[in-house]
């Protein structure tokens, strides 16, 4: 008996080893690991409210314009870096003289009601376009009714240019084009698109379609939630809904985050960041903004001589510590602008050397230009009675004195917008300013600072915002035909090499010759100087921890952000990962 039980007991302690060893076995060669999962809805909050979720009609309203990327879709679209890709066309072409430009359409791309996308909705969306009635921008109007769209076949639309015209393709990207569904508009005219239903009740082709728009008592939209797809042609995204909520203003869109109400803040402005960065939870992500703030000088005033030499202009730049006006006025919120394109996108020079400030430099660039500070003699008498004549400079508001050539002095009005950053941003400017002799007076412009002063060209300098479009074509801010109005040169600057790259830049439909001659035109905004580049804004974006792998790039405008969408997941599932190496 005693036998047999020590039997039993030896073979539950060899049991016990095999089984731990089958474990330690498994605990080495095996994982378990979570990975994304599809399902789940992301709630993001916006400050406004939608009006038309038609992507002829969205280029007005931020809210807008990110409800119809999600929904519809363009011939192509760009990625992160500006370039071009596939969309609603798989495959497009340029010919030789840059004037017949084919898209061929997706043969599984479907409308969200599941009917067919063919190239007769393309010309269809087009019509609305060239029509004199029609009620979006202008602009853009008028670009396509210079061209003749047609279709080929069922799935080929071929669109031919007057001439030459290569930045035509960002006019048929996604969140700048959208095609409409013929089969659901019918005969609508151009001029009744603003009164449709269709633009609360869309049927589009993009990745998610409008599930539900929920709106209050006061038939404000309160809510839109929009759910993935399953027909769409591109790839699926792990989030199966977004909800959409709306707020009146920014402290309220925080609260309901506050409350658990949402997931995400659509954008963060930068004087409310100190409001954020001790929220739980929040994860901050930061893009720069596809546009720059600058100092335009304007060149074409015959009373500001000094603006028309070169040395000065590098002067007013190299006396800057552009940095320290990052840190101390908007607190870190921009990034130093070194050149008129975009860091990330295709068409930057990451090359140039940076921009450091000098204000040493400067000094010797004013007195080579011969802006000095001896200035007119007057006649002063001794205590001994004698008349001696002493160089009396001129002098500032704040007694600083400024320098002067010819009996001019380097002074005159900075304006800017009336808002406190921008004011804040123009004094600092014009302080540092003075310790090189120059004085500049800051004016705030209450409303129309770019209709009122710039468009007409009766402003002196002006600190401003500029938005870029998606391609990076500087032609219409730099080139020297565009110098008078309604031209956008508004520095009137006007340089004949300058402006021949330009020229040559916008006609090519080759990339690796407008890289080359982008890159020299930004050498040549270096050297020359037509305007000083201050900084880049950023877009800062609120989004919860729970929300994984989200990441933003360049940031042309705000749906920019959803470019990483289909990476995105609120959801995990459990998956036993082999950790063991394979056998060659």
């Amino acid at each position: 008996m005693v036998g047999h039980i020590r039997w039993q007991v030896a073979l539950i302690f060899v049991g016990v080893v095999l089984l731990g060893g089958l474990m330690v076995y498994l605990a080495e060669a095996y994982s378990i690991e979570r990975e994304p999962a599809p399902g789940g809805t992301y709630v993001e909050g916006m400050v406004g409210s939608p009006q038309y979720v038609n992507p002829l009609l969205c280029q007005y309203s931020d809210v807008d314009r990110d409800l119809c990327t999600l929904v519809f879709s363009g011939l192509l679209r760009l990625d992160e870096r500006s370039q071009l890709q596939s969309d609603l066309a798989d495959s497009w072409e340029v010919s030789p003289d840059g004037l017949v430009y084919t898209f061929r359409l997706r043969p599984n791309a479907r409308w969200h009601d599941n009917r067919p996308v063919t190239a007769d909705d393309v010309i269809y969306t087009i019509k609305f376009l060239q029509d004199p009635d029609f009620p979006g921008k202008q602009d853009v109007a008028a670009l396509w009714r210079t061209v003749k769209a047609e279709e080929v076949n069922n799935l080929t639309v071929q669109v031919t240019l007057q001439e030459p015209y290569t930045p035509f393709l960002q006019y048929v990207t996604t969140g700048n084009f959208g095609v409409l569904p013929k089969h659901v508009l019918g005969e609508v005219k151009a001029v009744d698109l603003p009164t449709l239903s269709f633009n609360r009740k869309p049927i589009g082709s993009g990745p998610f379609q409008v599930e539900q728009y929920g709106s209050g008592e006061t038939g404000q939209p309160q809510h839109v939630l929009l759910a993935a797809f399953p027909g769409y042609y591109g790839r699926q995204p792990y989030i199966a809904k977004i909800d959409f909520k709306f707020y009146p203003d920014y402290p309220s869109m925080l609260a309901a985050y506050r409350a658990g109400e949402i997931q995400g803040l659509n954008q963060v402005p930068s004087d409310q960041l100190a409001s954020v960065r001790d929220t739980p939870s929040l994860n901050l992500y930061t893009g720069p903004l596809a546009g720059y703030t600058m100092i335009f000088l304007n060149q074409g005033d015959a009373t500001l001589p000094f603006f028309q030499d070169q040395n000065v202009r590098q002067a007013l730049l190299f006396s800057l510590d552009r940095r320290q006006i990052i840190e101390e006025v908007l607190h870190g919120q921009g990034l130093l602008a070194d050149s008129p394109m975009i860091p990330g996108t295709w068409a930057y020079a990451a090359d140039l050397p940076p921009l450091i400030p000098n204000r040493d430099r400067a000094r010797q660039l004013l007195n080579e230009a011969g802006w000095r500070y001896p200035v007119p003699q007057q006649p002063v008498r001794e205590e001994d009675g004698e008349i001696v004549v002493r160089p009396t400079p001129i002098a500032g508001p704040n007694d600083t004195p400024i320098r002067v050539k010819d009996g001019v002095p380097i002074s005159f009005t900075l304006y800017t917008n009336n808002n406190p950053l921008q004011v804040a941003l123009a004094e600092a400017v014009a302080e540092q300013w003075q310790e090189i002799g120059v004085q500049a007076s800051v004016l705030p412009v209450q409303a129309g600072l770019l209709n009122n002063y710039l468009d007409p060209r009766t402003y002196q300098a002006a600190l401003i915002d500029m938005q870029l479009p998606s391609d990076p074509d500087p032609y219409p801010f730099w080139h020297e035909t565009q110098s008078d109005p309604p031209g956008q040169n508004y520095s009137q600057f006007r340089d004949r090499d300058m402006s021949e790259v330009l020229e040559q830049a916008r006609r090519t439909n080759d990339q690796a010759t407008r890289l080359e001659l982008y890159h020299r035109f930004q050498e040549m905004f270096r050297e020359k100087t037509p305007g000083l580049l201050l900084y880049y804004p950023v877009y800062n974006y609120g989004i919860s921890e729970k929300v994984r792998d989200v990441q933003i790039g360049p940031i042309a405008v705000s749906a920019d952000r959803f470019r990483t969408l289909s990476d995105w997941y609120v959801i995990t599932r459990r998956v036993i990962q082999n950790k063991a190496p394979l056998e060659p």
